[in-house]
């Protein structure tokens, strides 16, 4: 597993200090850095900037250089995220673990959470919809397989089952079983003991999530 980095926040000049220049980062021209008295202070995303109105000259406290490095959290926050996002599709409850990893407070998680679900960038509905097609499209899952998979994702049982039940039909499962228990009757063709091959053949596609009495129907009109 990748160990995530928690967010930290700057070290505070002690007593604050004036701001004396205000610079766009080269590596991130949403980010602005922050000098106080001629020496570099912290980072700031551009919208605080322009929401609290700081220019040159402006003095800054202790308490609000605090309070301005708090709030660039939720945008760290969210740009961890939407990176997060931009590598595949994320449950919620895959975000909500990022989150955590992060270190951020609640309220924080929450307005991450909440703008995302927003923007429409976490679904789960969505997200279990593209999951299902997926999986029956490249990897030839049985319902169960596809399910259990759902919710080791965090997808609630109830949102996982209204989605295969839309998404995948009898005619689906009946069409995944013949081409799987062909390539299972191809993959175990050496072994001549007949029940033998056919109990591999069975465990193989119970491993991949059909139902017992599926296979047992589609394997007697396979002879």
């Amino acid at each position: 597993m990748i160990r995530i980095k928690a967010l930290e926040l700057p070290k505070i000049p002690e007593g604050g200090g004036t701001i004396s220049n205000l610079a766009f980062q080269k590596q991130d021209p949403n980010r602005c850095s922050v000098f106080l008295d001629e020496t570099y202070a912290f980072g700031l995303h551009v919208d605080i900037v322009m929401q609290r109105d700081l220019k040159k000259g402006l003095f800054l406290s202790e308490q609000q250089c605090n309070e301005l490095a708090d709030e660039d959290l939720y945008f760290k926050a969210m740009k961890r995220c939407m990176d997060f996002i931009a590598y595949r599709p994320r449950s919620q409850s895959e975000i909500d673990s990022r989150l955590k990893q992060l270190g951020v407070s609640e309220e924080i998680a929450q307005r991450v959470a909440g703008r995302l679900a927003e923007l429409n960038l976490v679904n789960d509905a969505e997200y279990a919809r593209m999951f299902v097609e997926s999986r029956i499209r490249s990897r030839g899952f049985g319902r169960f397989r596809i399910k259990q998979e759902l919710i080791q994702k965090g997808i609630e049982s109830s949102v996982a089952d209204a989605t295969l039940d839309k998404l995948y039909t009898a005619e689906n499962e009946q069409s995944q079983l013949v081409k799987l228990i062909a390539a299972a009757k191809r993959k175990y063709r050496n072994e001549t003991d007949q029940k033998v091959q056919t109990n591999k053949i069975t465990s193989f596609l119970v491993r991949k999530g059909f139902d017992g009495h599926a296979i047992r129907e589609q394997l007697k009109a396979s002879e």
